[in-house]
């Protein structure tokens, strides 16, 4: 193959990669468009991300009103996962089921008056049978300023038991700040988070439980403490699906490093066959591998992943090695390059839907690849296969006759007559 023809499939390369960059611009675009649009709709339909704090507790007597201590607590959180897509984004909504149980003390010698303030994670949210009991009997709520203020009485020097609860919509993550003020004393504490999904995570800046177990299809969550200091929420964030859109950004990001070693292989593979390809194929070539990440990006957003993934793949190989079995014919080539572009972009594209795994993925295939070109062209006389151009020249030259200057033409002597 000559320079010439090396430099004409760089090109190529380079106005593909020009594409690609354009088409992956795009799609990151759509996606931070329908993030920003579709992400508040979402939020203002299905809810906000939840952080529930501990109630505020008060004694009211005489001239004003003293804190209450929270004594212990016996809470319980159970969610039930429910992914809403919009666009090219998942959006990871739950319905979660809080129940709470709190024991207060009067520290006066008299009757008091107790009151419980708790402030809902979102003023302007839907909150489904909210309502506050006091040792079994139901109180009456005053709600304002998106706080729920209940009202009951409080022996002398005795003990009320209050439970409050209700289920609502949230998205992302969930919370629970067990200390009003920053960090605080916590006792008696007990909290209980039940899942219906096993995938489970918690915020930076959160507790890890105490205690945990598998529960069905999710898992149970128990956080247990006799008495804590902390500031720390105590949280969990939820599970998304793959993203459409960043997903398919990045493949079509990756998608020149794709090309480049299949294009390798590809003069790597010719060159041990016999088969020769114009650079006019490898344009053709990579306008079919384009054509997997443009069906990709518009797929994304209507149907399912892996159905798109499934659907654009199918059709670029259909493309590449439909195109290439008329070039080159059945031949054992085509086989070897078909493998190839399975490889490079199929496997190469899919492992981007492993993340944390994908370098290693290509690691690993690269390597594979390397090994097999290495056994394959290892008897190759490469000088016959890229002829240097001063070989070539002198080869040329060698097969043009050497001039050679007329030769001098005898001059005849005059030979006197002799006598006889």
């Amino acid at each position: 193959m000559s320079a010439g023809r090396l430099l004409a499939i760089f090109a190529i390369f380079v106005l593909a990669t020009a594409g690609w960059l354009a088409l992956a611009g795009s799609i990151h675009i759509r996606s931070l468009d329908t993030g920003q649009r579709l992400g508040d709709a979402v939020s203002g339909l299905w809810g906000s991300q939840q952080t529930q704090a501990v109630p505020e507790f008060r004694a009211l007597g005489g001239s004003g009103s003293t804190p209450l201590d929270v004594e212990a607590s016996d809470i319980s959180a159970s969610f039930r996962l429910n992914d809403r897509r919009k666009g090219l984004l998942w959006y990871a909504t739950y319905v979660v089921d809080f129940r709470a149980a709190y024991t207060v003390t009067n520290p006066l010698s008299r009757e008091a008056t107790g009151t419980m303030a708790l402030k809902f994670p979102d003023p302007d949210g839907t909150y489904d049978g909210f309502a506050v009991r006091v040792d079994g009997v139901e109180v009456p709520v005053e709600y304002k300023n998106g706080k729920a203020v209940a009202t009951f009485v409080l022996p002398p020097k005795g003990s009320a038991k209050v439970d409050t609860g209700y289920r609502t919509n949230g998205m992302d993550a969930w919370e629970y700040q067990p200390s009003p003020k920053g960090v605080g004393v916590v006792k008696n504490f007990k909290l209980v988070m039940t899942t219906d999904f096993s995938a489970i995570d918690y915020p930076g800046d959160g507790v890890s439980p105490t205690h945990f177990q598998k529960s069905g299809e999710g898992w149970q969550l128990q956080w247990r403490y006799s008495s804590i200091v902390s500031g720390h929420p105590i949280g969990l964030v939820m599970p998304r699906p793959l993203n459409p859109g960043p997903l398919v950004a990045r493949i079509t990001t990756f998608a020149p490093i794709s090309l480049l070693f299949f294009f390798v292989a590809l003069i790597l593979l010719t060159a041990t066959s016999g088969v020769r390809l114009h650079p006019i194929h490898y344009g053709f070539i990579a306008a079919g591998f384009f054509a997997f990440h443009l069906l990709l990006a518009y797929l994304a957003d209507q149907i399912d992943l892996n159905l798109a993934f499934l659907i654009a793949a199918a059709t670029s190989i259909g493309l590449v090695v439909g195109y290439l079995s008329v070039v080159v014919g059945k031949k054992r080539a085509l086989v070897e390059i078909a493998a190839s572009q399975l490889l490079f972009l199929v496997l190469f594209s899919y492992s981007f839907f492993f993340q944390g795994f994908t370098g290693l993925a290509i690691t690993i295939g690269v390597v594979l690849t390397l090994a097999f070109f290495m056994m394959k062209t290892a008897h190759l006389d490469w000088e016959d296969v890229f002829p240097r151009r001063q070989a070539a020249a002198r080869g040329s030259y060698s097969q043009t006759p050497a001039y050679v200057p007329p030769a001098t033409a005898p001059t005849e002597t005059v030979v006197p007559n002799q006598p006889t």
